[in-house]
C-alpha cells in the first residue's frame, strides 16, 4: 500500500514547481480562532542523523528535555508535541509516556528533520522523491511506538513548497505551523524567550518551542514564567486539536 501511495504522489510532486510557501498559503494552519483567549503551546522534538552521532559519541548526553513535561504536568498545562520519527525511536519510553498522558497530544514532525524547501536554517536537503516516504516513515514510527496516529504535520523549520503542503494533505495530514516563534532555539537567555512569547501571544495563538534541549538550552527555564504570565493575562491552554476544533 505504501509503495502505491508513493507512486501516486511522486507523479504529482515531479509535475510541480518548487517555491517557498508563506504561512498564509491555504492548507497551512498558523492559529486558531481569535475570538477566544485559548492558546496552544507546542514543542518540537527534533532528531537528525547528526544529533544521533552526537549522542553516540557522548558529545551530547541527551536530547530528551524531561523538565519540559515535568513543568507542564506540575502546572496542569495541556500541550502538543511534534515528534520526529527518529526522536520517537531514540526515546521510545519517553514518547509513550507523553502520548499516553491525557494532558498531551503527539503529532508528526518528519522522520529525521530535513529541510523540505531550501535554504532552511542549515537543515539537510531532501529530494522530492523521498518526501512522501519520509512523512510516512515518521507516521509509522510514531504510531508503532506510541499507539497514537498523528493527524497534524509540521515542516522542519517551517520550510515547505506549495507542492509539499499538498503532498501532506494527500497523505491525510493537516499542516500546522505557528504564529508565535518563542525563539528558544539557540537562545541561552530564558528571559528573552519569556518576553518574546508574552509580547507576541494573542487569542488563538500557536506557540512553537522545543523539547529536545541541546540546541534549545533554556526552554524549561523559560516555561514557568511563560505559563504564569499568559495565565495572568487570561489565556487558557489547550492542545492543537482542541484549539482547531473551536475554530
Amino acid at each position: 500500500m505504501i509503495r502505491r501511495v508513493l507512486r501516486v504522489f511522486l507523479a504529482s510532486l515531479l509535475s510541480g514547481t518548487a517555491g517557498a510557501a508563506p504561512l498564509s498559503v491555504p492548507g497551512i494552519i498558523t492559529h486558531g480562532s481569535r475570538a477566544a483567549p485559548s492558546v496552544a503551546l507546542t514543542f518540537d522534538a527534533d532528531m537528525t542523523p547528526g544529533m544521533q552521532r552526537a549522542l553516540k559519541s557522548s558529545k551530547v548526553l541527551s536530547y530528551d528535555n524531561v523538565a519540559v513535561r515535568q513543568i507542564l504536568r506540575l502546572t496542569r498545562t495541556p500541550a502538543t508535541f511534534f515528534f520526529t520519527g527518529m526522536w520517537a525511536e531514540t526515546y521510545p519510553q519517553s514518547a509513550r509516556d507523553i502520548a499516553h498522558d491525557p494532558l498531551f497530544e503527539v503529532e508528526d514532525h518528519s522522520y529525521d528533520h530535513p529541510g523540505f524547501a531550501q535554504p532552511c536554517y542549515g537543515l539537510a536537503n531532501i529530494t522530492d522523491r523521498d518526501k512522501a516516504a519520509n512523512v510516512l516513515r515518521s507516521q509509522l514510527a510514531v504510531a508503532r511506538i506510541t499507539g497514537r496516529t498523528p493527524r497534524y504535520f509540521r515542516f522542519p523549520g517551517g520550510c515547505a513548497s506549495l507542492e509539499d503542503v499538498q503532498l501532506v494533505q494527500h497523505l491525510g495530514l493537516t499542516t500546522v505551523h505557528w504564529d508565535v516563534i518563542s525563539g528558544d532555539a539557540g537562545q541561552p537567555d530564558a528571559q528573552v524567550i519569556v518576553r518574546t512569547v508574552l509580547r507576541d501571544t494573542r487569542n488563538g495563538s500557536i506557540i512553537v518551542m522545543h523539547s529536545h534541549g541541546g540546541r534549545a538550552p533554556s526552554t524549561a527555564l523559560a516555561l514557568p514564567a511563560i505559563i504564569a504570565g499568559l495565565k495572568a493575562r487570561g489565556f487558557t491552554f489547550v492542545t492543537v486539536e482542541q484549539l482547531l476544533t473551536a475554530r
